[in-house]
C-alpha cells in the first residue's frame, strides 16, 4: 500500500493523470523530448503538445473551472511502474512540471507560471509492484494566502506581494542562520 503525506480528508484541488500515454510509463522524461527535438523541432513540438493536450482535458475535467486566488504550491506524487525505476527522476519531473504548468496557465487556473504565482513545487515518486495497476500522478494545487498591509486591492501592485514573500522567505533563512 503507498503512503502520501497528504491525508485522504485533504481539501486542496487535486489533478491525477493515470494511464500509460509513453509505453508502460505515465509520461515521459526531459531526455525523451530533447531526443524528438534532435530529429526535428516540429517532432519535439508535436511531442509537447500532445502531452499538454492530455493534462488540458484531465484538469478541464477535474478542476472545472477552479481558479487559483492565491499563489500556489504545486505537489507532484508519481506512482511509476517498477521498471520506472531506471529513469532519472529529475528528468521525469522536468518534463511534465513544465508541460502541467503550461497546462494550468493555459486552462485558466493560474494566471502565469512565474514565480509570483508559483512559489514552489515538491515531488516525490513512488513505484508499484508487478502487475499491481496502471501507473498515474497526482498533483494537489495548494494555494498559499499572503497576508500584507500594504497591499492595496484597488491598484493590484502585485510587486507588494512578491516584497512580502522575499522578506517572508528571507526571515525564515535568517532565523535558520542560513542567510
Amino acid at each position: 500500500m503507498l503512503q502520501f503525506e497528504i491525508p485522504e480528508n485533504c481539501t486542496m484541488p487535486k489533478v491525477v493523470i493515470k494511464g500509460n500515454y509513453f509505453g508502460s510509463k505515465t509520461f515521459p522524461s526531459l531526455n525523451n523530448l530533447l531526443a524528438e527535438y534532435g530529429y526535428s523541432p516540429q517532432r519535439g513540438n508535436s511531442m509537447k503538445r500532445k502531452f499538454m493536450n492530455i493534462c488540458n482535458d484531465e484538469i478541464r475535467m477535474q478542476l472545472r473551472g477552479y481558479k487559483a486566488q492565491n499563489p500556489v504550491i504545486l505537489h507532484y506524487y508519481y506512482i511509476e511502474p517498477r521498471d520506472g525505476h531506471y529513469r532519472d527522476c529529475p528528468n521525469i519531473h522536468s518534463f511534465f512540471s513544465k508541460v502541467f504548468c503550461d497546462s494550468l496557465q493555459l486552462c485558466g487556473v493560474i494566471p502565469n507560471d512565474n514565480p509570483m504565482f508559483l512559489l514552489n513545487e515538491t515531488h516525490d515518486f513512488f513505484y508499484l509492484r508487478e502487475n499491481f495497476g496502471e501507473p498515474f500522478i497526482e498533483v494537489y494545487i495548494e494555494e498559499v494566502q499572503i497576508f500584507d498591509s500594504s497591499y492595496d486591492e484597488d491598484c493590484g501592485d502585485t510587486k507588494n506581494i512578491f516584497v512580502t514573500i522575499y522578506e517572508f522567505v528571507r526571515n525564515v533563512f535568517i532565523k535558520k542562520g542560513l542567510f
